[in-house]
């Protein structure tokens, strides 16, 4: 049976000998892996174990976690003791609470989360037309409304979740 792991209990297996796999596509992989990972994509498995030592642990990942619990049933089929890592980003942990501080801002200043406000639309529309007589408090303004919008963006896309993992 596969053994869902953290990403610090992964990284502690790693320093220790476990052989760590990335089961994502080749073009994937190339965007980037986690150290000392060796790229298996799924659609090579079984038969692309030959790389890797029958002794040693195998931690398996993918980029949300469905491929790497499939990998480690066919790498456990194979004979190879397996631990499931998930995602790539479970490797350095979860973080949370980011997003709720830009929502509480764009609340806090009057926006709806996640319809503008029709005057920041129309102001939007003014700067895109060339901004020909916008004052310093439509500027302002401009500023105050979207401000939160991109904090809001910026905290979304770089927030990291995990799902709960057991040791």
């Amino acid at each position: 049976m596969t053994i869902r792991i953290s990403g610090k209990t992964a990284q502690q297996m790693v320093a220790d000998g476990a052989q760590l796999v990335d089961v994502r596509t080749s073009p994937e992989a190339a965007l980037g892996t986690l150290p000392g990972a060796i790229n298996l994509p799924l659609q090579q498995l079984p038969g692309g174990c030959e790389q890797l030592d029958n002794n040693r642990p195998v931690i398996v990942y993918c980029a949300a976690g469905s491929r790497s619990a499939r990998a480690a049933t066919l790498l456990e089929a194979a004979g190879f003791q397996v631990y499931d890592l998930g995602a790539k980003r479970a490797w350095a942990g979860p973080t949370t609470g980011l997003p709720t501080l830009p929502l509480l801002a764009a609340l806090t200043i009057g926006l709806a989360p996640f319809t503008p406000e029709p005057h920041l639309v129309g102001k939007l529309r003014w700067v895109a037309g060339g901004a020909v007589g916008m004052s310093p408090t439509d500027w302002f303004d401009l500023v105050l409304h979207g401000a939160p919008w991109l904090w809001l963006a910026f905290a979304l896309r770089t927030t990291r979740t995990t799902k709960p993992t057991t040791d």
